[in-house]
């Protein structure tokens, strides 16, 4: 809410319509006021107009170097957040790819438990086993053409 606010600069009264506590504008009408008096000492000639020209010069000088100055801060935080955009996907990737492989990892482990435990139970190689079968597949009654087996071999 607009309020009126009356200040004294360069030893002149304004009344101005602001958004601004008193308190505020006062703040800001002292500290122009000082910096004319500094801008004014030891410079007889020069006239209140042109030290508030000077000054204004100088706000406007701040004002630029400011802008400038947040749009590079702007600048340089958006390419912090694209590098934390992108760190961060890489992680999701990184993430989803470990657990994959530990899925993986897993499988890997079942499965050689299974075999370890074939070669337990028998305690024999995977050769020896396949030897055995064709061995007992030999010793039986028929062939596996089905032909009766004669004793003498």
């Amino acid at each position: 809410m607009k309020q009126e606010v009356t200040v004294r600069l360069f030893n002149r009264e304004y009344r101005l319509l602001t958004d601004e506590s008193k308190e505020y504008t006062a703040e800001l009408a002292a500290a122009l006021n000082h910096r004319m008096e500094d801008l004014m000492k030891g410079k007889s000639t020069l006239s209140a107009a042109d030290g508030a020209a000077l000054i204004a010069l100088e706000a406007c000088d701040d004002l630029y170097k400011t802008r400038t100055t947040l749009e590079n801060i702007r600048s340089q935080i958006k390419v912090y957040f694209d590098d934390a955009t992108n760190a961060k996907a890489r992680a999701e990737a990184a993430e989803k790819e470990n657990a994959e492989l530990k899925a993986k990892l897993e499988q890997l482990q079942k499965e050689l438990k299974l075999r370890n435990g074939f070669k337990q139970e028998e305690n024999i190689s995977a050769k020896d086993m396949i030897a055995k079968d064709i061995s007992d597949a030999l010793d039986g009654q028929t062939s596996m053409f089905g032909y009766k087996k004669n004793n003498n071999g």
